[in-house]
């Protein structure tokens, strides 16, 4: 299946279809040209890396190209999990020359909507910039319900092949398609009225239990540590919640931190009784709310977050109303916890 230009648009002609081997190599070139060597995900410039990844399953790329086939633009979901089908949306590129002509809208609705479809995605989450409004009101349009917001996510230069652009950029957090499940939600008291908020677009069947138990002395708790060099970031994953939640939060953090990384995410599992004491430990080491995922593989999930310098609040562009109520709840929030 693919998608082309009418007659009387004004631009080139460009195709938008399914991913096809000899895509790989134009695909490479295509973020060499936009990103220079500063992408912070390789697989997309290593062809024999992105075919292999796409057979897989592992990404699903949707590409724009020209009648002769060249590639002009790239949107990709990458799963997340192996078991389910949960993915990301992530990788957007157009070449400069083709701007202006509205590639990106469509490739980008093409991974949206007719990839999740014809592979049946069950749950597609999103991270849209916030240095300026147009993703996002590309991801409204097509049914994005704003969740969270990731603070100095990324640096600068991974969304500009310029060396010297300086700072970094804060992303949205949120879903385009979930995967109903009836749950409960142990909910931390800190953040009722937040996740009441939250929640109440997705029209979920969910059970919110209020309790702040005390951790199990006799438990362990358990996790993943992921780090992303390039963005200098560190995802812990929590999987399980014991008496020892403070110190493996410290292992982890340590570890992260003497391989350079300058941000620090913690997925709490709300399903958890133990969610709320696990949070208020976080809030303690510095870390402040980041948003709530409601699809993830193992249950909703909370987003707390850590940063090592003072975020740039006014360069954070929001494009709707909700998404900057959110705004306003995590920086009262970082405010609260850094600054008390």
């Amino acid at each position: 299946m693919s998608e082309a230009s009418g007659p009387g648009t004004g631009t080139r002609q460009v195709e938008i279809d399914f991913f096809h081997i000899d895509d790989a190599p134009g695909i490479a070139r295509l973020f060499r040209e936009v990103y220079g060597e500063g992408y912070p995900i390789k697989t997309y410039t290593l062809p024999d890396r992105l075919i292999e990844e796409n057979a897989a399953g592992r990404i699903i790329s949707s590409v724009a190209r020209t009648p002769a086939g060249e590639v002009v633009g790239h949107d990709a979901l990458v799963r997340l999990d192996t078991a389910g089908q949960l993915y990301e949306n992530a990788a957007g590129a157009v070449l400069p020359s083709f701007r202006g002509q509205r590639v990106f809208p469509r490739v980008f609705r093409h991974s949206i909507v007719d990839a999740s479809k014809r592979f049946g995605v069950e749950t597609i989450i999103g991270e849209p910039v916030c240095n300026h409004p147009h993703v996002q009101r590309m991801c409204l349009e097509l049914g994005f319900i704003e969740s969270g917001l990731e603070v100095d996510l990324m640096p600068a230069t991974a969304y500009s092949p310029d060396p010297c652009a300086s700072g970094r950029v804060s992303v949205l957090q949120g879903c385009f398609r979930h995967k109903p499940a009836a749950r409960a939600v142990h909910v931390p008291s800190t953040y009722r009225r937040e996740l009441e908020y939250l929640y109440e677009d997705f029209k979920l069947e969910r059970t919110f239990v209020h309790s702040g138990g005390v951790l199990p002395a006799g438990e362990s708790s358990r996790g993943t540590l992921n780090l992303f060099d390039l963005a200098q970031v560190a995802r812990i994953a929590v999987d399980g919640i014991g008496g020892d939640f403070e110190s493996f939060i410290a292992r982890m953090e340590s570890e992260a931190r003497e391989k350079g990384m300058r941000i620090f995410h913690a997925w709490v599992p709300l399903a958890s009784a133990f969610a709320p004491a696990a949070t208020d430990i976080l809030r303690g080491r510095g870390y402040f709310l980041g948003g709530m995922l409601p699809c993830l593989a193992n249950g909703d999930g909370l987003l707390m977050q850590k940063v090592s310098q003072t975020p740039d609040w006014e360069s954070i562009v929001l494009y709707s109303e909700r998404a900057r109520r959110i705004g306003e709840m995590i920086r009262r929030d970082w405010k609260c916890v850094v600054q008390g």
